[in-house]
């Protein structure tokens, strides 16, 4: 248990990783405005794989759906066909607007999402029947991948053209190895619906679980790459590209501080609790004051040794700034992770209304602050946001925690 609770962190963070160093790099050696065009086209490929991502490996965790279905694939098939059609649909329209590039090889549209959509089901599989170090070993080989695309595109510039081709072929691929070790590993399964029949009969035993998966792929996890497009569209390429650098930081807190919830959820309610016993508001203003000026302290050395290119936004000052509220922005985003599983303990519906709120309030704060103050304004969007949550949820956990003393 402790080995795959390993496997999982890993699997987790190596994508993190491996997106923010090759980012930082990319920012650095290739040019921007190509850079943003790029990331942005991969931002749609990834809400189109959401947008009709059904959830097969979250059904089959219901003991229900598993028994009467071995294999979800046929369902991965609908979601790769929807995927393939969105996306290209969508790339060829929004491609008129220059905000996205597109892939030199365009037939990338197609392969790229079927590869990846096939495998939902197959991560699933390997989740439940222990494959965890498979699921490490291929999110290894994708995120060395990722950070081997910018280094042939920066050492070779006559490359540089292939960039979206390279970044679709690179998450395409990540979807056939986790198929091929599903393939691998599966056992011998018995007869299961197939086609039409298949889809209609998992409606009819699954149709809630369904609709609430594809709610939370469709909504939360769509979301988390729409800001990019967004992005893209109001501050052109070039900012669009300085705002994924931010982003980057902000998913390395993401999945950090998801993985450290799920090791320490058993007793993140009751530390929380002791916490609030046990410290004054003279102590919490304190540690509110030394994280600031760590996070300061921070900006101040990222400035110096030019993580991002930021010389564009101006003064030395507005730079700083601007680092300050991404390094502010992970901070909490990094809390609000490690306190959500507590939240969904003491309430899912709770939870669900939360998400909800996280996911169109920064949305909506990014459209309106990107406006007015430009990249800077995309990263205090991050701020205004994570902080509103992260308080609600500390008031959903007393409220909880009164409510027990009640009793």
């Amino acid at each position: 248990m402790r080995k795959d609770l390993v496997y999982v962190m890993l699997g987790s963070a190596l994508p993190a990783v491996s997106n923010f160093v090759a980012v930082v790099f990319a920012l650095k050696y290739l040019d921007a405005a190509w850079l943003g065009r790029s990331y942005a086209l991969l931002a749609l490929f990834f809400v189109s794989i959401d947008v009709f991502n059904f959830g097969s490996a979250r059904l089959y965790s219901v003991t229900k759906i598993r028994e009467r279905f071995p294999s979800l694939l046929f369902l991965d098939t609908v979601s790769a066909t929807g995927s393939a059609l969105f996306f290209s649909i969508a790339a060829w329209i929004m491609s008129a607007s220059g905000a996205i590039a597109l892939p030199q090889i365009l037939p990338m549209l197609v392969i790229a999402p079927v590869g990846y959509a096939t495998s939902h089901f197959a991560l699933g599989y390997l989740r439940l029947k222990g494959g965890n170090a498979a699921i490490c070993a291929v999110s290894t080989v994708s995120a060395l991948c990722r950070c081997s695309v910018i280094w042939l595109i920066a050492t070779h510039p006559s490359w540089s053209l292939y960039l979206p081709d390279l970044l679709l072929l690179v998450e395409g691929s990540y979807g056939t190895m986790l198929l091929g070790a599903y393939l691998t590993v599966r056992t011998p399964e018995p007869a299961a619906p197939a086609g039409p029949a298949a889809l209609r009969h998992l409606v009819g035993l699954g149709g809630k679980e369904l609709i609430s998966s594809w709610y939370s792929n469709a909504i939360f996890s769509g979301a988390k790459h729409l800001d990019v497009i967004i992005a893209a569209m109001l501050l052109g390429p070039a900012g669009a590209a300085l705002y994924r650098g931010a982003k980057s930081v902000h998913n390395l807190a993401f999945n950090f501080g998801q993985a450290l919830a799920l090791v320490l959820h058993s007793r993140m309610l009751a530390w929380l609790r002791a916490l609030r016993r046990h410290l004054s508001k003279m102590s919490v203003f304190g540690v509110a004051i030394a994280i600031c000026a760590l996070l300061t302290f921070g900006a101040f050395l990222a400035f110096k040794i030019r993580l991002f290119p930021t010389a564009s936004l101006g003064s030395p000052s507005r730079q700083c700034l601007f680092l300050f509220l991404i390094f502010l922005g992970a901070s909490l985003m990094f809390a609000c992770r490690l306190i959500s599983i507590t939240v969904f303990s003491i309430s899912k519906r709770t939870f669900v209304i939360l998400s909800t709120m996280e996911v169109g309030v920064s949305l909506a704060l990014l459209s309106c602050l990107c406006l007015i103050f430009g990249v800077v304004g995309a990263a205090l969007s991050v701020v205004v946001s994570c902080g509103s949550v992260l308080l609600a949820s500390l008031v959903v956990v007393q409220r909880s925690a009164h409510a027990i003393r009640v009793d």
